[in-house]
C-alpha cells in the first residue's frame, strides 16, 4: 500500500502535462513530409531561439513575452489576457497553430 500514495503524487504531477495536445502526437497531419536544409555555424542558443520565436508569433499577431520551446515540439508562450495578467499558450513549434490547453 505504500506504492498508492506514489501514483497517486506521480499523476496529479503529470495531470496539467496530459491536458493539454501534444505537438508531436498523432493528430498532425499524416503523410509524408519532406525538409530540406543546410546550416552554417552552431545551433542556435536557447535565449536566441526565443528572440526568433517571438518574432515569429509577433508577426502574426501574437504578442507573447515569452516563447520557450517545450520537450514534446510545442512553444509554450505567456501571452498577456487583457486584464493585467498572462495566459500561457502553446503553439506548434513547425506551424505555429495554437494548441488547445
Amino acid at each position: 500500500m505504500k506504492i498508492l500514495p506514489v501514483v497517486i503524487a506521480a499523476l496529479l504531477v503529470a495531470t496539467p502535462t496530459l491536458a493539454r495536445e501534444r505537438c508531436d502526437g498523432p493528430d498532425r497531419t499524416p503523410g509524408v513530409h519532406i525538409t530540406w536544409g543546410f546550416q552554417v555555424g552552431a545551433d542556435y542558443t536557447a535565449e536566441e531561439q526565443e528572440r526568433f520565436d517571438k518574432m515569429d508569433l509577433r508577426q502574426r499577431g501574437i504578442n507573447a513575452r515569452t516563447a520557450r520551446r517545450t520537450s514534446d515540439g510545442c512553444i509554450e508562450a505567456w501571452v498577456p489576457d487583457g486584464g493585467g495578467g498572462f495566459d500561457t499558450m502553446y503553439f506548434d513549434e513547425d506551424t505555429l497553430e495554437l494548441k488547445p490547453n
